[in-house]
């Protein structure tokens, strides 16, 4: 399926929809690479109505929620799980497929990318940031949960800072690490451990249990709590898949990320939704918080009857009390919860409606009744010109007996993004497991470009996504496009316009799976995996200050090339391994440092089936 596009283009647009509810370790900048930025600060028309606004109902979600036992990460990782047999298979059925909206094929090519000379290798060596190897295929695998896990790719990416702390979450295990990266438990533990739920796998017995996985993290320094989530689709004991699923959510109950959490679950399976859809899972749960809330954006697919997944339905957002979740000190599920289910239709808007993360410092907006803003990108054909920005108004009303949430979407005009639908190449070198298998290298997988970051600071919405773009060779390469808009609620009607937008690119790299971060001071960094015909996967990013971007840094290369087991047919793959799905970054509310974690394949020891690593990296603007 390709989407690919042509021409970078603005044209203004005038699109505006209403949802509303009922209450109911070495570093360096290598020379040769650059950020092409066009910095476009185009001040657009503000968007306006061209039809009366869609009114959609909320659902009153609090039937599906309940509370889950209070666990301590350190009590955890002391404790010996047990022995550890070799019973079981070492992948799991139902967590390889990589999941997408339909979208129509317009069977057009990738714009061209501009020449501009490259930046030069600096005279002192950059001492602004560092960093530290997280969390490995070999921890998740063989160290969390004692071993009573499944061989999982791609890393998804999870990442919280605060306090002193970083809390990182990949896959099905997280970690917890001092600033300087000094590991503060003796082993990572298992999200399985973390939510209190069986392990994914009984190595002794062959027994299944959950598998939890698509994790996410958060810290929120008004509570001075730690959030991490994530979902897993039911199945029986001997594995036999069912078409049920579940969320899942640990709050700490202090603000130490070693220490205790109380833990939920919601049942998300749908099975009578007004839809008549049926049963779905929560695909790629991401969350943040405003003063009042707790807000969950996943996209709904059906389960079909033999368990496997099929059909988009749509988007979803969850909206909880912040307050309940921590006040109820676990033990009692909070019990103002409001869900909205959009269809995905034909605006192709209605995937991946990534929530606005509010930095250290950042007061939440409180007009309106507090307000919590999300975005997406247009997603139903190769190519789009135009980002939709969301508003979730009267957020405080989840403190009330009868929340009143009203969202509503706007769409504003931009350049063009295009699907990247072409598998990203990497330096051909040592790959144990595809040589015995008899098989070359891997490619990559390049996502898709939907939203992959977005955050509110001093007034604007910034956003990154994935997008396409032809070399000065005429090669189709990967480049990371950023947006940041100005949202403007007036008499309950949302607007926003455009501050700026731009793209980083360089000729022959491929760059993938953007997220940012920015501090109040304006300062931030765009953070990304890097690879190419010459470049094994590596973690890179660009500062940005203001509207400025610079040129790609290098904050840890690679060393050998993606050996997984998603990208070999052995193993049901066509030639390219998963990667991503996701970065993450955030910012330190000690020192408004910049963090940020993204996949990379270092020199280490690793599994018989994947040596994917993550990188993590602080930088001091």
């Amino acid at each position: 399926m390709s989407r690919l596009n042509h021409g970078v283009i603005a044209i203004p647009v005038a699109m505006n929809t209403q949802f509303s509810t009922t209450p109911l370790p070495y570093l360096r900048r290598f020379a040769g690479f650059f950020a092409l930025i066009l910095p476009i600060c185009l001040a657009l028309a503000q968007s306006t109505p061209v039809a009366p606004p869609v009114v959609y109902t909320s659902t009153d979600f609090r039937a599906n929620v309940a509370a889950g036992p209070i666990v301590n990460l350190k009590q955890l990782a002391s404790e010996s799980p047990g022995p550890v047999g070799s019973a079981g298979g070492e992948t799991h059925f139902n967590r390889f497929p990589k999941l997408l909206p339909p979208m129509q094929d317009t069977g057009e090519t990738a714009p061209q990318l501009p020449a501009t000379p490259l930046a030069s290798l600096p005279e002192t060596p950059e001492s602004s940031f560092r960093g530290f190897i997280g969390l490995t295929h070999l921890d998740q695998r063989l160290y969390a949960g004692g071993g009573n896990q499944f061989s999982t790719e791609p890393p998804d990416q999870g990442l919280a800072v605060g306090n002193g702390f970083v809390l990182e979450g990949v896959n099905a295990a997280i970690n917890v690490y001092d600033t300087n990266g000094i590991v503060q438990l003796p082993r990572p533990i298992s999200l399985d451990e973390l939510f209190g739920l069986p392990p994914a796998i009984n190595r002794t017995t062959g027994e299944f249990g959950v598998f939890a996985g698509d994790v996410s993290c958060l810290f929120d320094p008004e509570t001075q709590r730690w959030f991490v989530m994530a979902w897993a689709q039911l199945n029986t004991r001997n594995g036999t898949p069912l078409r049920q699923s579940r969320l899942y959510l640990a709050v700490s109950q202090t603000d130490d990320p070693r220490a205790a959490y109380a833990t939920y679950t919601f049942n998300t399976t749908g099975a009578n939704a007004p839809d008549g859809n049926g049963p779905r899972i929560p695909d790629f749960p991401h969350f943040a918080v405003d003063r009042y809330g707790l807000f969950v954006n996943w996209q709904e697919f059906k389960i079909n009857p033999d368990g496997s997944f099929d059909g988009y339905i749509g988007a979803a957002i969850l909206a909880v009390s912040k307050t309940a979740l921590i006040n109820n000190g676990g033990g009692r599920p909070p019990r103002r919860l409001e869900l909205f289910r959009i269809p995905f239709s034909d605006t192709g808007f209605a995937f991946r409606v990534w929530p606005a993360y509010i930095p250290p410092g950042q007061t939440p907006v409180l007009s309106n009744g507090g307000t919590e803003y999300f975005a997406s990108s247009n997603v139903s054909g190769n190519s789009g010109r135009h980002i939709a920005i969301w508003a979730l108004t009267n957020t405080s009303s989840l403190d009330t007996p009868s929340p009143n949430l009203q969202l509503s979407r706007t769409a504003v005009s931009t350049q063009e993004y295009v699907f990247p639908n072409f598998g990203v190449p990497q330096k051909n070198g040592f790959h144990p497991l595809g040589a015995s298998l008899g098989e070359p290298v891997e490619r990559l997988d390049a996502g898709i470009d939907t939203i992959s970051s977005a955050e509110y600071v001093n007034g604007n919405l910034w956003a990154t996504l994935s997008s396409a773009m032809r070399d000065d060779n005429g090669n189709n390469i990967e480049v990371v496009e950023y947006f940041a808009f100005t949202p403007q609620i007036t008499n309950g009607n949302l607007t926003a316009s455009l501050f700026t937008q731009g793209v980083i690119g360089r000729s022959g790299l491929f760059l993938m799976y953007p997220a940012i971060a920015i501090n109040t001071d304006g300062n931030g960094a765009i953070e990304f995996s890097v690879s190419g015909r010459n470049n094994f996967p590596s973690s890179g990013f660009v500062s940005l200050t203001g509207t400025t971007v610079s040129s790609i840094n290098i904050a840890r290369a690679g060393n050998l090339p993606e050996d997984g087991f998603t990208g070999y047919p052995e193993f049901g793959g066509n030639g390219i391994a998963r990667w991503g799905d996701y970065s993450a970054a955030a910012v330190d509310n000690v020192d408004n440092a910049l963090w940020m974690a993204t996949e990379f394949i270092p020199d280490l020891n690793r599994t018989a089936f994947a040596n994917w690593a993550t990188y993590v990296t602080r930088f001091q603007p």
